[in-house]
């Protein structure tokens, strides 16, 4: 896949970012070990990517705004500790 550039203005303090796709398959299509851990390893860098924005997006609220944020991070964060496990996991196979 390609390059995809983008910039976020918010609260004008703007970021740019440039996403890399290495990776490429079929939804429901068999995937070997191999793919498999790249691809995990790609969807966990970029979930760490995700959480550290809406982390410091909350840092500019308060009140309920940064509360769901926050609990936004945490299932990011959640998830990211399951991703990281099965990862180790399919390394060690």
């Amino acid at each position: 896949m390609g390059h995809f550039d983008h910039e976020h203005d918010v609260n004008g303090h703007e970021h740019t970012h440039e996403h890399t796709h290495s990776h490429s398959h079929t939804h429901g299509e068999a995937v070997s070990g191999e793919q498999a851990v790249a691809l995990l390893q790609y969807m966990l860098d970029h979930n760490i990517h995700h959480a550290a924005e809406l982390s410091d997006l909350a840092g500019q609220f308060s009140g309920e705004v940064e509360h769901q944020l926050l609990h936004a991070v945490e299932s990011f964060d959640q998830g990211n500790g399951y991703l990281s496990a099965a990862l180790e996991l399919l390394k060690k196979q």
